[in-house]
């Protein structure tokens, strides 16, 4: 999905704000986000069709604030995460929800 098409569907839709998961990798610096679209998870893109990547929490928060979306799904995945606290395989992620 489009960061336009976002902020179209924002306004259009009556106050409805979607699922949004920020995910943020092992070993990477930056923060991806994704919106869920018909139940499906949609990557944010900007108009050129590139990822939109965030250097920090704050930066997300700066563009979704003014949108009205007040909270996001923090994604951690974790592929070295091979083992959790119960001896079964991990699915190397954990969500958290963040209030912008």
């Amino acid at each position: 999905m489009k960061l336009s098409q976002l902020k179209h569907w924002l306004k259009v839709d009556d106050g409805k704000v979607p699922k949004c998961i920020v995910t943020s990798y092992a070993g990477c610096s930056d923060y991806l986000m994704e919106v869920e679209f018909k139940h499906q998870l949609e990557p944010l893109k900007d108009d050129n069709d590139e990822m939109v990547r965030f250097q920090s929490i704050e930066q997300v928060k700066d563009l979704l604030r003014p949108l009205g979306i007040t909270s996001v799904i923090l994604r951690v995945t974790d592929p070295y995460d091979e083992f959790s606290a119960d001896g079964k395989v991990s699915d190397c992620r954990e969500d958290m929800t963040i209030s912008l």
